[in-house]
């Protein structure tokens, strides 16, 4: 403290001392000079022996101005963010409870709670662990707080899809739900964008059923599909060229091509699947009966069925010539690749070669 004391008194000597050899009235009939050429001419003419102490004291009359123009919004915001008095209050009826009247952390944490929220905690007995060993009472009062809020403010645990989080907004009942549940993707769209809690949910359907799908928007794709469904996998459905083809490699069954060539037909593409099995007809026949029938859908789909199709030598069959580079999109659906590293598998003979 005396050191800081001696230094000031040294500067306030120093600047008697600059300021003992300068004409004060001298600055400010140059100051006066500089403001009014800067307004007619823009270019102040001032004597050099004044040009620093006049450029050094305009220079203080901005700072102070600014320091002073700071203070005040400062004292305005801290008037406008102070805790109204029935906050204060009940901030201090808890730390008494609490006894943690000297813990400042403790007392921040309630000053950023709501008042609603500093009474449920009255009510609800809970006191801060102040022998925690690993966290703080003001730790503990934060992450309990914050508990309490997403118990009130959001659903349950659990998963959760868009219908489940629509309900619990607009605090919808059973029966709604399930009338959610099986709408189809344009319906529930547009109870989704549309709802805003003032009619029941059945009228907005009736509006539904009249509206014209946006034919250049993807949120018409698969207007009839399931709608949670659809809704839940919008940003996964297929994204390949609507004109191109498709091919489907090591498909057993034809499962996931019959599925494949179904979601086509609902997206509106017209570029066709060729689905592929490792195995013959025959042998297919043998293992799953329903797959003539798949086939059979398959075909009404205006997809191209090939058996005996091994993944690994697509270039040696005749029937993908000049297919090169033409395929929009290529699954693979757990093919036989060759486990045996130097052999493959002809199906068309069905036996290996080196």
């Amino acid at each position: 403290m005396a050191e800081e004391q001696g230094e000031e008194e040294l500067q306030a000597e120093v600047g008697e001392d600059l300021l003992a050899g300068i004409d004060t009235n001298a600055i400010g009939d140059a100051e006066d000079n500089i403001e009014g050429e800067e307004q007619d001419d823009g270019e102040p003419e001032v004597q050099d022996h004044l040009k620093d102490a006049v450029e050094g004291s305009l220079r203080v009359k901005r700072l102070l101005s600014m320091d002073t123009e700071d203070d005040t919004k400062k004292k305005k915001r801290k008037l406008e963010e102070a805790p109204k008095p029935e906050v204060q209050a009940k901030v201090q009826h808890l730390l008494t409870k609490w006894n943690l009247q000297k813990d400042a952390v403790v007392k921040h944490v309630l000053e950023d709670l709501t008042l609603k929220e500093m009474e449920d905690l009255d009510t609800s007995n809970y006191t801060p662990d102040k022998f925690n060993a690993w966290k703080s009472a003001a730790e503990l009062l934060a992450k309990y707080a914050a508990e309490c809020r997403e118990r009130r403010t959001l659903p349950g645990g659990g998963p959760l899809d868009a219908i489940s989080t629509f309900k619990f907004k607009w605090k919808l009942d059973k029966d709604a739900e399930k009338l959610l549940r099986g709408l189809s993707h344009a319906q529930l769209r547009h109870v989704l964008q549309e709802y805003d809690g003032s009619i029941p949910v059945q009228d907005l359907l009736s509006d539904a059923a009249h509206e014209l799908l946006d034919e250049n928007s993807t949120e018409s794709a698969l207007p009839d599909g399931p709608g949670i469904e659809t809704l839940s996998r919008f940003g996964r459905l297929e994204l390949i060229d609507p004109l191109a083809d498709c091919a489907v490699f090591g498909d057993a069954n034809l499962t996931f091509s019959l599925k494949l060539a179904k979601h086509r037909k609902a997206l509106g593409h017209v570029g066709r699947v060729i689905a592929t099995t490792f195995e013959e007809l025959d042998t297919l026949r043998e293992r799953y009966k329903e797959i003539d029938e798949s086939i059979r859908i398959l075909e009404d789909h205006y997809a191209e069925v090939y058996h005996g199709v091994d993944c690994t030598r697509i270039a040696l069959d005749p029937r993908f010539e000049g297919l090169e580079e033409s395929l929009g999109a290529v699954y693979y659906n757990y093919p036989h690749s060759g486990a045996i590293q130097g052999f493959f598998r002809r199906a068309s003979l069905g036996k290996l070669e080196t």
